[in-house]
């Protein structure tokens, strides 16, 4: 239900800051003074230490910190790599033993912390471009997760995706890197607010693309920034509704460590509404129709409705992947018309994610596949399905 306090209440940047920081501490999350690397480090230890009940000698977290979150050789690619798909590190203790440190867990969202922080510094001193001061940070377990840029009313928002654009280019790097951990961007001048994935190129790349690709897309345009709406596709524009939605604590969690995919091209993706939605419900009639036993019947299924061009693939690969992690099914199967699709939604799949889906030739292999317990995704065609349950009645 809509709040009936809308943002245009706020005029300045400022207020309409201070109010952001209030609601986001009303809903859990732990608001800190942190305007220095070094005090965020020191949170972020703290963090790491919390979630794994384990406290780290100051040695270990030297190396841990260098080897594994702020390792000189790696970027935006590698710490991308680790939040969505790496985020248990194996740590050497002082003794020479080892132990698991978890980064995010996913599987228990809830473990995770949340903090809020505003007006973080940057300097020409750490080896930024420029002294820079970011807007308000979203902290999960110490790292830098989720970055908003705000402007005031009557600013078009577009002003702050190009403030977070020169950001990348002149400081998010600088210091240790933390800031290259951001997955989401969210922008708002209170009346209109979105949010886009940080899609992991880095700023000297996009100038070599710039002048290959004249007037060509690539994802960090601002096309690619989505409104967020709920499960009826209406539209959450203003500040406040979207503070209490997105950013409640089970939603924005549950996109960071379900809704995202990392693929293969090494392209951060954060799906849009209509998708998680559409995801939402299909892992829900799985369960439910499971729950009650009427797998087979017409209540187990139901259609799904997209237009062309709205991501139906990602949609399908993230649904089998959840699904197949469902601990009551075995087996995802993709049943797809005709070959040339076939071998379209497998190039597709495989680029969310390298070998997740087994595309078959034969009946022979689709026979191999179904007996085989590792191929957890199947794509085939009706056809070969149907000649399948026709020769192997039982």
């Amino acid at each position: 239900i809509p709040e009936s306090k809308r943002s245009d209440s706020y005029q300045s940047e400022a207020d309409l800051e201070n109010e952001f920081i209030r609601m986001l501490v009303e809903q859990g999350y732990e608001y800190l003074q942190i305007h220095t690397e070094a005090e965020l480090i020191a949170n972020l230890r703290k963090k790491v230490e919390q979630l794994n009940s384990y406290n780290f000698t100051d040695t270990e977290w030297e190396r841990f910190f260098h080897k594994y979150i702020a390792n000189a050789n790696e970027g935006i690619v590698e710490k991308t790599r680790t939040i969505q798909e790496d985020a248990v590190k194996n740590m050497e203790r002082d003794d020479g033993s080892t132990k698991n440190i978890t980064l995010l867990d996913k599987k228990n969202i809830h473990n995770n912390r949340l903090q809020v922080i505003n007006q973080y510094e940057v300097s020409q001193n750490e080896g930024a471009k420029f002294d820079n001061r970011y807007d308000v940070t979203i902290l999960v377990n110490g790292f830098p997760l989720i970055h908003v840029e705000l402007k005031r009313r009557g600013v078009a928002i577009r002003e702050a995706f190009n403030q977070i654009n020169r950001y990348q280019r002149d400081s998010f790097w600088a210091g240790s890197g933390l800031y290259e951990y951001v997955q989401i961007f969210v922008i708002s001048n209170g009346t209109h607010t979105k949010y886009y994935s940080n899609t992991t190129r880095s700023a000297h790349i996009k100038e070599q693309e710039k002048n290959t690709n004249r007037g060509k897309k690539t994802s960090n345009s601002f096309e690619f920034a989505s409104f967020w709406a709920d499960a009826n596709n209406k539209v959450i524009s203003d500040l406040v509704d979207f503070t209490k939605t997105f950013l409640s604590k089970h939603t924005i969690l549950n996109v960071l460590a379900k809704y995202c995919v990392f693929t293969s091209e090494e392209l951060l993706l954060v799906m849009r509404p209509y998708q998680i939605a559409a995801t939402e419900k299909i892992l829900n009639r799985i369960e439910i129709a499971t729950n009650y036993k009427k797998l087979g019947t017409l209540e187990a299924g139901g259609y799904i409705w997209h237009t062309t061009g709205s991501g139906k693939t990602l949609t399908s690969f993230k649904t089998a992947q959840l699904a197949s992690k469902l601990d009551f099914v075995d087996k995802v199967l993709f049943v797809v018309d005709r070959k040339d699709l076939d071998y379209q939604t497998m190039k597709e799949y495989d680029r969310f994610q390298k070998g997740a889906a087994n595309s078959n030739t034969s009946t022979a292999i689709l026979k191999k596949q179904l007996e085989d317990d590792n191929a957890k995704i199947i794509i085939t065609t009706i056809q070969k399905l149907d000649h399948f349950i026709r020769k192997n009645k039982e």
